[in-house]
């Protein structure tokens, strides 16, 4: 259950990011932006930050050491952020080139949707209301990564 947990947040956060991240090219640039690179790039930059965080952390709370359970959450963790990349990937290389930013912002909202609808219907939600929290999370979703990217000046 706690592994699921930190593979479902890490999984939110690196698409809400890759998401901002797409926001922020402007479109007349976006023909031109290696959407595959910058998908890799952003999950692998923001993984190593959050590995590399959670390692000191964990050393600082286990008096040096890095529990075996430890090492386990963050691979929950790296396994979500890679889950989204290569979901996204897959999209991106079905696509023609020049669809290939709408492509993967469908799909990251398609992600970030579902795991809305996944929360609703484990807490007993009906159809109807999972869709409605699902579009909920997206609706903030959105509005963290345009907010992200207007408090970072783009």
């Amino acid at each position: 259950m706690e592994f699921r947990k930190e593979a479902l947040t890490m999984a939110l956060y690196v698409a809400i990011c890759l998401m901002a991240a797409l926001i922020a090219i402007p479109a007349s640039a976006a023909d031109h932006t290696n959407v595959m690179a910058l998908i890799w790039g952003v999950t692998l930059g923001l993984a190593l930050a959050h590995w590399f965080a959670f390692r000191v952390s964990a050393r600082m709370v286990g008096a040096g050491t890095v529990r075996s359970s430890d090492v386990e959450l963050i691979g929950a963790q790296l396994l979500g952020a890679t889950g989204v990349a290569a979901v996204v990937s897959v999209g991106v290389l079905l696509l023609p080139e020049s669809r290939e930013f709408e492509g993967a912002e469908f799909l990251l909202a398609a992600l970030i949707s579902l795991i809305g609808f996944g929360v609703a219907r484990n807490a007993g939600a009906s159809l109807l209301r999972a869709v409605v929290y699902s579009l909920f999370v997206l609706v903030c979703a959105v509005t963290i990564a345009v907010l992200k990217n207007l408090l970072a000046g783009h």
